[in-house]
């Protein structure tokens, strides 16, 4: 089957999703669709409030309540598991146990959120490896520590036995990348990755990301709000304001030609466009 006619991995299609609060409903996404092909890397782009972290939480069903998908559907083509109908799948759901940190892992702003502070970060990885494929206790221990290396980490069999607090920033988020990759999964979603780090850790990070993606084959969703980062990682961008995609297209086509009024302001905001007063 030729890239042009297959079907993407990933399909949303007119999602919608509301907090339900005692001063009203606040509609957070309002009809938002997109795809993401196999492989290739989709920016959402956004301002904070945008709706572009709801969004990428409600393919995983991590929206929690006063919040709930109130409409629209996501549709997962696992090469591993067939189709899955995403919004449809209850929390209990064993699928959605399937879909979470095996088909499908996130890497997330605060490394430190992702991450438990009473366990070394060895044992964290290998606890994923154990949970999402048939391994034994050592072999998972082996392949943690392969990955440790993989994501950049020196001495890998001596972090493997270190706690979050005794890494730097930058290494906890190496960690993350680390238990977010070592399950392949098919579709990885990284909600803006670098926004904790310094800006020589975040071109290190976001490079690591990339290297790591083409190893593995694996569809992007790059939570975003700088087109410069979006630039640099995406082959297409979906532009979100106020819960709404406004614009949507190649990453190229986007930058050359905004469409879009808001889409211009983000571009403007980017260094390299600032002309001196």
């Amino acid at each position: 089957m030729s890239e042009s006619t297959e079907k993407p991995l990933l399909e949303v299609r007119d999602l919608a999703v509301s907090f339900f609060t005692p001063d009203g409903v606040v509609s957070a996404v309002q009809g938002v669709s997109f795809a993401i092909g196999r492989g290739r890397t989709l920016a959402l782009v956004g301002e904070s409030g945008s709706g572009k972290t709801v969004t990428a939480y409600s393919i995983l069903r991590l929206i929690q309540p006063p919040g709930r998908i109130t409409g629209g559907r996501i549709l997962l083509r696992s090469a591993r598991a067939g189709d899955i109908e995403l919004a449809d799948l209850g929390e209990e759901d064993e699928l959605l146990y399937r879909v979470r940190g095996g088909l499908v892992s996130m890497i997330f702003q605060e490394p430190m959120t992702a991450l438990s502070p009473v366990h070394t970060v060895g044992s964290q990885i290998a606890e994923a490896i154990l949970l999402h494929q048939k391994r034994t206790v050592k072999e998972a221990r082996e392949l943690t520590i392969e990955m440790l290396g993989k994501v950049g980490l020196p001495l890998p069999s001596v972090y493997y036995h270190q706690y979050p607090h005794e890494l730097s920033g930058g290494m906890r988020q190496r960690v993350v990348i680390a238990m977010a990759l070592v399950c392949k999964p098919e579709l990885l979603i990284a909600d803006e990755p670098t926004t904790a780090l310094d800006v020589t850790i975040q071109a290190q990070i976001l490079g690591l990301i990339k290297t790591l993606q083409r190893e593995l084959g694996c569809a992007v969703l790059l939570i975003a709000h700088d087109f410069g980062v979006v630039a640099q990682m995406a082959d297409d961008v979906a532009v979100m304001h106020r819960g709404i995609v406004v614009e949507s297209g190649d990453v190229r086509s986007v930058l050359k030609a905004p469409q879009h009024a808001y889409t211009r302001s983000l571009l403007d905001a980017l260094p390299s466009r600032r002309r001196p007063a």
